[in-house]
């Protein structure tokens, strides 16, 4: 077997190899060619012996680096020099992590336009949480292993539709049980739901770049197309959807998946985001993301005003006050929001028997609602009691809101 290390730009590879390994960089990735000349400014005076006649020099002129149209025509120049480089029966290990879908999409199209395919994908958590590393970071890298695409295979959308969902839904299930059972050890768990999330990124790619034809297109043809800037391509939609699969199934502990797939995507946001700032996941890209898989439009009306790029949150009932109770926004009319109002009415110290009339004004359907109403506020105080409290952020008060009120929706008597 030939394994080599390529000290040249991978579009002049010469030599062939069985496998090849690759780390790219992308987007707002680490400059692998800036952190290099750290290495080589303290390894240069004094080389291991096995080293010694290298030349000490980090190329960064002839790096790939970026996200435009010309870093991923340099991205598809390179994975296709090093799939003609490799046997029919050689691997690529490409890891990659990311969380947008858009880059996904890229990654997808780079694959398809080098004539591989993904024929597998493992999850690897390679980071551990301290205080120097905190916020909506994801864990670890997916190590995405490539072949040739030998056959051409083709299929239909609606059809991608359900194998898509399915891979998706047995890879995130997969990893959500090895993290339930490793908390149930009492171990700190493994992965966060920004792990699961780019987990089913892997999954979508999967079974996308399997086929050759989608819909009578041509995949090759179709990644190498220009992207025109501002419009979606035929794989940005692909994608999205595989992401808005994968949200799906990321239900939080204590909810039944019916009853959470019943829920207004709005209100499914914010309670999924309270459970991430839980986790102390809180810088706003993280927000973003979940808002497009989740297809809520203005999550800014939820978020906070002091919301910065690392530390945004969700508003509390108290920051809601009377404000989204009607009117055209995502969450005016929700159960949701009528709980957020009864909580704020609880804070005030209004007669509790008056919180729970005005619940029954405000709340659709509310004695079908019920049982779910004491869920989402039991679920509200526990997510909002390990918080630390700020100059205006004060969810201890929040969270007894949310018990006192989860506590008398469970004893309503009517």
């Amino acid at each position: 077997m030939n394994f080599s290390v390529q000290a040249h730009p991978a579009q002049e590879v010469e030599v062939h190899s069985d496998i090849y390994v690759t780390d790219p960089p992308y987007g707002d990735a680490v400059k692998y060619e800036e952190i290099t000349e750290f290495f080589i400014a303290w390894l240069r005076k004094n080389p291991p012996e096995e080293f010694a006649h290298w030349t000490w020099d980090s190329r960064r002129s002839l790096a790939i680096k970026g996200e435009d149209e010309g870093f991923r025509r340099g991205m598809i120049a390179a994975y296709r020099r090093m799939a003609e480089k490799m046997p029919d029966n050689g691997i690529q290990v490409l890891m990659f992590t990311h969380q947008s879908g858009s880059i996904w999409a890229d990654m997808a199209n780079i694959i398809w336009a080098s004539g591989l395919q993904v024929t597998a994908a493992w999850y690897i958590v390679t980071e551990t949480d301290s205080a120097l590393r905190q916020g909506a970071n994801v864990t670890g890298t997916n190590i995405l292993i490539l072949r040739k695409r030998h056959q051409q295979h083709e299929t239909f959308r609606d059809d991608l539709g359900w194998e898509i969902e399915e891979e998706v839904k047995k890879q995130v299930e997969m990893l959500a049980g090895l993290d339930k059972s490793v908390r149930n050890q009492g171990s700190e768990g493994i992965y966060n739901d920004a792990d699961l999330h780019m987990a089913g990124y892997a999954a979508a790619l999967r079974v996308l770049t399997a086929y050759a034809r989608i819909d009578g297109k041509d995949m090759m043809v179709e990644a190498e197309a220009p992207r025109v800037a501002g419009s979606k391509t035929f794989v940005d939609e692909l994608i999205e959807f595989a992401v808005q699969t994968a949200v799906k199934f990321l239900v939080p502990i204590g909810f039944e998946t019916a009853e959470w797939q019943r829920m207004a995507p709005v209100e499914r946001f914010y309670l999924k985001m309270a459970e991430m700032e839980h986790q102390c996941n809180k810088t706003l890209d993280n927000y973003q993301n979940f808002a497009k898989a989740f297809k809520v439009r203005h999550f800014d009306q939820l978020m906070s005003d002091s919301s910065k790029a690392n530390s945004a949150r969700l508003k509390l009932s108290t920051e809601f006050k009377g404000s989204l109770m009607s009117g055209d926004s995502e969450l005016a009319g929700t159960t949701l929001r009528a709980l957020l109002y009864a909580m704020f009415e609880v804070s005030k110290e209004i007669d509790t028997g008056d919180v729970l009339l005005h619940l029954m004004d405000n709340c659709p359907s509310y004695l079908t609602n019920k049982p779910l109403l004491a869920k989402m506020a039991g679920y509200l105080a526990e997510k909002r009691a390990a918080l630390k409290p700020g100059k205006s952020f004060k969810p201890d008060v929040e969270a007894a809101s949310a018990r006192i009120l989860a506590d008398a929706i469970a004893n309503h008597r009517l």
